[in-house]
Parts: structure tokens; sequence; C-alpha cells
């Protein structure tokens, strides 16, 4: 590429605000021109993530290096009519645009994770268990709603993508990742690239007990050690009649002690280390790093399922694998969903493989 073109191209991004100028450097010693430096421009153009849970609902509206200017974090909608959720995320959009002060026309776009089997090329909501949702064309419905560019995409994906992007520690370029929340999903990362094929880790058969998940099958691991299957659990051994304990509250009780959560605990994490032991044996990544609500909890969780992923992993291959809950905690999904917008409107950056070699 010629001067003259990076001249050009440098111009036009200074005129459209993708660029600053923020000072001269040194001119070459033959003399001439000192060049012009140039930066990312953190006030010339915004993108929104939006990360719809089933219970909450988190949206952000970030700068063009991705970093967070306003959060909004509110209970997702009971009735999830996909026109009220559409409604919903679009009152959400107008309130955090406003909150923040920010023109709309200089938005780029909106990410948004979901739960479930999404075709993110097409934006389409083939499969939501959680929202009980079939072949929903969610990104036509919001991109006519709000008047935004929209990318919709698995949560869990999404996560693992923020984990790539904002690295937080992790410097690992090949790893598992898990998220354990209202259900429990999967995402391979390799060789810094998402596996651009979909993956239920949370519905491997992991038990005979006649319990049914919420895709239809019976034994799934999601049914018996999601924050869902906590909380049904943790209320059906409390007797709980005019309350619910959530699985914050359960993680909170075993924390202090009280046997009932701790047994809720055990179980859910054990049946998860289990899980965790078959991806290890099959695949032996190097690390495996647990996200979502339900890895909150900390020791609490953690400690039952390094005792199962000791029993059940190869002694060889347990020795070299690292297993640890997601730096980014809660924000996961969030920065995840800022991040592929960014991708797809801005830097263009291949982020997603379907012909990546193995670990």
């Amino acid at each position: 590429m010629s001067k003259t073109t990076v001249s050009r191209l440098v111009k036009e991004l200074i005129e459209e605000k993708y660029l600053i100028e923020v000072g001269e450097g040194q001119s070459k010693k033959s003399g001439g021109r000192k060049p012009v430096l140039t930066a990312l421009n953190n006030s010339g153009r915004y993108v929104i993530g939006v990360d719809l849970g089933v219970t909450n609902t988190i949206i952000a509206v970030a700068n063009i290096n991705g970093e967070i200017l306003k959060k909004i974090r509110k209970p997702t909608i009971r009735n999830h009519n996909i026109g009220g959720v559409v409604s919903y995320i679009s009152n959400l959009v107008e309130q955090i645009t406003e909150q923040a002060g920010i023109e709309k026309s200089l938005i780029k776009g909106i990410g948004v994770a979901i739960g479930g089997v999404i075709e993110r090329e097409t934006g389409i909501v083939r499969f939501s268990s959680n929202f009980s949702w079939k072949n929903v064309y969610l990104k036509k419905l919001l991109e006519e709603k709000t008047g935004l560019y929209t990318l919709i995409d698995n949560c869990t994906r999404v996560m693992a993508l923020g984990l790539v992007w904002h690295q937080k520690g992790i410097s690992e370029k090949n790893f598992f990742f898990i998220n354990a929340g209202f259900g429990i999903g999967s995402s391979l990362v390799i060789d810094g690239s998402i596996y651009d094929i979909h993956s239920e880790f949370g519905h491997i058969p992991i038990t005979y007990e006649n319990v049914l998940c919420q895709c239809g099958k019976k034994g799934c691991l999601e049914a018996i050690a999601s924050g869902n299957a906590i909380e049904r659990k943790a209320n059906q051994l409390y007797n709980t009649k005019n309350s619910w304990l959530t699985a914050k509250n359960v993680a909170e009780r075993a924390k202090n002690n009280e046997q009932l959560a701790k047994i809720v605990y055990n179980e859910a994490g054990g049946y998860l280390g289990k899980g965790i032991s078959i991806v290890a044996n099959i695949f032996n990544p190097k690390k495996i790093i647990i996200g979502g609500g339900v890895s909150q909890a900390g020791d609490i969780l953690l400690k039952p399922v390094m005792e199962s992923f000791s029993k059940y992993t190869m002694d060889i291959i347990k020795e070299d694998i690292e297993i640890n809950i997601s730096p980014l905690g809660m924000d996961g999904g969030i920065y995840g969903a800022i991040t592929m917008i960014l991708n797809e409107r801005i830097f263009n950056i291949s982020i997603f493989n379907k012909d990546i070699p193995a670990f």
C-alpha cells in the first residue's frame, strides 16, 4: 500500500471520527515533514452490549477501546413473550444512551448474548429452552425496533470471546470455557479463536437419576448442576413455601456452614467435576475456565468440582490441566457482547473459526 493511499485512509478515518491526531513524531534523518501521530478516538464511536439472561439483563455502552462507560443491570421481564422482550431491550437502549449522554447516531451497533442455539450469521434463535423460543429472528426484530445494527450469538461463546479479548490474566490460547449459570453451556477456544461449532456440554448424560431437563431429555448435567438445578434442590430440601432461595442465597448459606446448603453445592459441584473430567479425558485442554453466576460461589463450588475431577480424570492428564474461575466474573457476557459488535463493525478481526487444529 502506497504512502498516498495510507495518508488518504488515515484522513478519512479522522474525518469520520474513528481516529484523532495526538501529536507529531520525529522526522527522518534525511529531513522532510514530521509524521502525524494518531490514536483511536474514544469519543468518536460507541457500541452497546446486552447480556440477556433469564433472571437478569445487563446492558452497557462502551467506547471504541471496549471501555465500559455506563452499565445498567435490571431483572429480565418475567413474561418471555418475544414482543415484550424486544420492547424491553429497546427501552434499555434508549435509557442507557440518554444516561451516557451519547448521540444515537454515533452508536455503531448492538451485540446481544443469549442462551440457546443461535445462528450468528442470520441472527435467528433456533432454540432457547430458557425462553421457550424456536426460530425467532431476533436480529431483525431488534433492528426494526431500535434502528441499530444488531448482532446475536450464544452467551457462552460470547463470554469466551470476552476472555480472549480482555485477557484478564488468561494468557493460554487453548482452553475450554464453561458457563455455569441458569443453565450450563460450553465453548472451545483453540489458538486464540472461538471454535465456531455449537456444543452442548450441559446436555451430556451424567446421571441415571430420573431428573427431567428443559431440553426434554433426562439425566443431563444441566438438570442436576446448573443454577436452576441448585435452586430447585435447595428449595425442596429447605421446604420453602412463601419465599424462594436463589443459587446465590444457597452459596451464602453454604459459606456460613449450613449443612443443607453444603449438600446442594457438593452434589452440583461433584457432577460438574465429573462432566469436566469427560472433557479432559477427550480433549486434554491446557486450561478449563468456569464462568457464569454459579461460579461466583468460589471455593464452595470449586472444591467439590476439583475432588470429582481428580477422581474421574486419568492421572497423566489431570496433572497438566489447570481449572480456574473466570476473572471477568458476572461481566463476562457484557464484555463479550461489546467485543463481538466492535469486531464486526469496527475492527473486522477474525475471531471465529470452524477450521482450526485440535489441541
